[in-house]
């Protein structure tokens, strides 16, 4: 039993050198060497005077979110640091060639950098990761981080709208005398950048600033990174703008429907409630300010006062199709309006079949008329010749007998019998008295007719104003539904920008040298 543990003692000995499990002896020396007398809390420079120069950088990994309500920008980033510290330098001979170290940032003088416009959460890098430090001194850390900076957004062209947001880094602690900031580059590094659904990044240029501030006499240095952002609309014009565009053009269908159909009002109405249900999903997406009103805002306020319009105009249209000779009269300037330059301007006929209605209505009533009045079929008339000067006298009393009624009467005089025209001369006064009776009863007659056709075709004239209004309407609304969308949402700075107006650059994708899977893994290590 005991040979078998000290084989087996053996072997992991053994095993340990040929795997180089033991500590580095070059690599001990050296972090004891570094570390000798290091005070990572003093500024590692030979002279007070001098000045350490930090070059930074801001290598981006993911835009995650733009908080439009909050105006708040949430980055995953790598923030890139590298200065040299004059007590960490060595001569790789010494040391077996090493010519990297690395060390915990924890054990280093560290230049206390911090997001300047942080909007809530740590002000500077919490990851206590190592350091690479080279054989010169230099010294390079590229701590991990989620920042969330404040930006300010502007609403005025949502959904169409450029956003430039900013990271502002700068010491705390130390003034330009004693820290000078420097950028590693002129812009955002991008090459893990993954993309953001809602946001395109086109442009990040870097700038550096000396700032003289009224508290103090020392001039302090900051890095400002520059965001432009530009947001990809399609979600909100699938979602908000084409669903505005059809109700817009639904207010102008309003102007289509008869006058008759109760549904106008309705439609109206419920276009309206449809906007005012839009234009409540707004607040939720955008951030509440007084200082200008988004775009997709002054749309939806610009169809709405439309659609409250249309209302009106519906009711207006309404009282005018249903006037009558009974409580209006149309003045002149009403009917050459409406009834003859309107329709020419807007090409509308207006229909020749009222004429023809009034005329059988006309010939139906006289019909009735005349199987309801005995007088005209008790005395008969004596001859064609008297008849026809009697039709003459009663169409000259009557200051013109409609021609439906005076043919209806020479149809009824040819059909009548021959032998009726025999009378004798002692019944020619009781006729006469008769033929007065029924001059009466025609004026009688007459007078109703012409009163009928007064209103029927004073109701059709009316009709046909009121049609002639919806169709003015309807090519008025449709002119403002379509010129007044294009002057509110063509106007955004991002239809008219031109192709090369930002420097966006092209990063190079990693290249992946190799992929395997664990078990193709497994299997390489054995063989």
């Amino acid at each position: 039993m005991s040979s078998n543990l000290v084989l087996h003692l053996i072997c992991v000995i053994v095993c340990c050198f040929m795997t180089g499990c033991l500590p580095s002896r070059s690599a001990d020396l050296l972090y004891k060497k570094l570390m000798n007398n290091y005070n990572p809390l003093i500024r590692p420079v030979a002279n007070n005077s001098e000045i350490i120069v930090v070059h930074m950088g801001v290598a981006l990994s993911q835009l995650v979110d733009i908080d439009e309500k909050n105006q708040i920008m949430i980055t995953s980033v790598w923030l890139k640091q590298k200065w040299k510290d004059y007590k960490l330098v060595w001569d790789p001979k010494d040391f077996e060639g090493i010519e990297v170290m690395q060390i915990p940032i924890d054990q280093l003088w560290v230049p206390d950098i911090v997001l300047y416009n942080t909007a809530e959460g740590n002000y500077a890098v919490d990851v206590t990761n190592s350091a690479n430090i080279r054989f010169d001194g230099t010294v390079a850390w590229n701590p991990p981080a989620i920042f969330r900076s404040s930006c300010s957004i502007d609403i005025s062209y949502f959904p169409f709208d450029e956003q430039q947001c900013r990271m502002k880094f700068g010491t705390w602690t130390y003034d330009g005398s004693l820290v000078d900031l420097q950028p590693l580059s002129d812009k955002v590094e991008r090459e893990n950048y993954r993309e953001n659904g809602e946001w395109e990044m086109v442009e990040t240029p870097v700038e550096r600033h000396t700032i003289k501030y009224p508290c103090c006499a020392e001039t302090y240095i900051d890095v400002t990174y520059y965001f432009v952002l530009h947001r990809n609309p399609l979600f909100y014009v699938i979602t908000l703008v084409i669903p505005c565009v059809l109700i817009s053009l639904m207010t102008v269908l309003v102007f289509y429907l008869p006058s008759d159909a109760q549904e106008k009002i309705t439609l109206s109405i419920s276009v309206l409630l449809a906007l005012i249900v839009f234009l409540l999903l707004i607040p939720d997406l955008i951030p509440p300010t007084s200082k200008t009103i988004p775009l997709i805002g002054q749309y939806m306020l610009f169809t709405m006062g439309m659609c409250s319009l249309s209302i009106v105009a519906t009711v207006v249209t309404i009282n005018w199709h249903f006037r009558t000779v009974y409580t209006h009269v149309m003045s002149p300037w009403v009917r050459r309006v409406f009834l003859e330059q309107l329709p020419w301007l807007l090409m509308m006929e207006r229909p020749e079949v009222l004429k023809e209605k009034k005329e059988k209505k006309m010939k139906k009533k006289m019909e009735k008329s005349m199987r309801t009045n005995h007088t005209y079929n008790s005395y008969p008339i004596k001859s064609s010749v008297q008849n026809n000067r009697l039709y003459k006298q009663l169409d000259d009393s009557m200051g013109g007998m409609p021609p439906s009624l005076m043919e209806e009467i020479e149809g009824r005089d040819s059909e009548m019998d021959e032998s009726l025209l025999a009378y004798d001369s002692r019944r020619k006064k009781p006729i006469k008295r008769e033929w007065r009776e029924l001059l009466h009863g025609l004026n009688f007659i007459e007078e109703n007719l012409r009163m009928d056709d007064i209103v029927d075709q004073s109701e059709e004239e009316w009709r046909y104003v009121g049609l002639v209004i919806d169709r003015c309407l309807l090519w008025i609304f449709l002119f403002i539904a379509i010129f007044g969308s294009m002057a509110i949402i063509l106007p955004a700075p991002l239809f008219w920008e031109p192709a090369g107006v930002h420097n966006t650059p092209v990063y190079e994708e990693p290249i992946i040298l190799e992929s395997l899977t664990y078990n193709e893994y497994i299997n390489a290590t054995m063989t």
